[in-house]
């Protein structure tokens, strides 16, 4: 009985085994006949999306303009000294007592004088006084471009370039590689002889696509932005502390920044020496370390009304460059 029972799980055993395999060489052949159906509509697509998708927000521009609508409250006085001439506008009478020296007779001491100074005669004065000011004057604005209020800024000039950039490491080697790989049945055969030959193909080579992986925004930033070559501020200008992105994948990151991993050195350690170095020269970390910043206001600033929404714009092709540095760059003051 034992012997027939064991048999019987032998037997079992093995058409559950053939079944299976025949299972999976089934799965395998589907695969195989649809593995370029799968990379040119799924995986391709997908992760060129989100590459591009990063590389766009990377480009992207700010470009807004912030409406003013409040009152200065005004309660001064303005300093006034100068010298000028004055006209009377009418006769001005003048009784005044006097010493009089009389040639021959001598000195006639408090004199009664009666003068009158005539209608447009010229005084010159010399005018040294404080003017009381005590009004309200009403700001309501739809500041033009002319004015320093419109901020355009463009993000790959701020601190959201580096997270972007990042992201954007992240899935490059990928999309390199999938770009490179056959793409159809055609192309599997010219593939193969490369690599049988020796020079096989670089994988993580610039395709079509990573040279110009994002088309275009629907909205211009910067049109007709009159300040595009100003200087910035000195206070406002950003200091480069050398941190760079982490990247992705390590391997493949190394093939795309091998500055950043030659004499054994890494991101990690390329960043740890910026720190020090940014430390020894005096840079707070709270200003390049990530942490939460919190911008001093001073009491009784006027405050700041929420701007409108804009007008719909119809999309279209037009492609917001980056042309250098068009706008703000903001150096908020960390809470100490």
């Amino acid at each position: 009985m034992l012997k027939r029972i064991g048999k019987l799980v032998w037997r079992l055993m093995i058409l559950f085994s053939f079944i299976v395999n025949l299972v999976l060489v089934l799965v395998l052949a589907v695969v195989l006949l649809l593995v370029f159906d799968i990379k040119n509509n799924i995986a391709q697509p997908l992760l060129q999306g989100l590459h591009s998708s990063f590389v766009g927000l990377d480009s992207a521009t700010i470009d807004w303009t912030i409406p003013v609508r409040t009152s200065i409250p005004l309660n001064t006085s303005i300093p006034l000294n100068t010298n000028t001439t004055v006209i009377l506008t009418e006769p001005v009478a003048l009784n005044v007592t006097a010493t009089i020296t009389l040639p021959g007779v001598g000195v006639l001491n408090n004199a009664q004088v009666f003068l009158s100074l005539p209608r447009g005669l010229a005084l010159p004065v010399s005018l040294n006084l404080d003017v009381p000011v005590n009004l309200q004057v009403p700001v309501n604005l739809d500041v033009p471009v002319s004015l320093d209020v419109r901020a355009v800024i463009p993000l790959s000039q701020t601190q959201l370039h580096d997270p972007f950039d990042n992201l954007r490491l992240l899935f490059e080697p990928l999309v390199r590689v999938l770009g490179n790989l056959p793409g159809s049945f055609d192309e599997v055969g010219p593939f193969v002889s490369q690599m049988l030959s020796g020079s096989p193909p670089d994988l993580l080579a610039e395709t079509a696509y990573t040279q110009a992986p994002w088309p275009g925004f629907s909205r211009t930033a910067g049109l007709n932005y009159a300040l595009a070559g100003e200087a910035f501020p000195p206070e406002n200008v950003p200091v480069r502390t050398g941190i760079v992105p982490l990247g992705g994948i390590p391997g493949l990151d190394a093939l795309l920044r091998p500055e950043l991993y030659r004499d054994g050195l890494s991101p990690q350690a390329v960043n740890a020496r910026a720190a020090a170095q940014a430390r020894a020269q005096g840079v707070d970390p709270t200003y390049f370390e990530g942490k939460e910043i919190l911008i001093a206001i001073t009491p009784g600033d006027t405050p700041v009304l929420p701007t409108p929404a804009p007008p719909p714009m119809s999309s279209g092709g037009s492609s917001g460059g980056s042309g250098g540095d068009l706008g703000i760059i903001p150096t908020p003051t960390p809470n100490r």
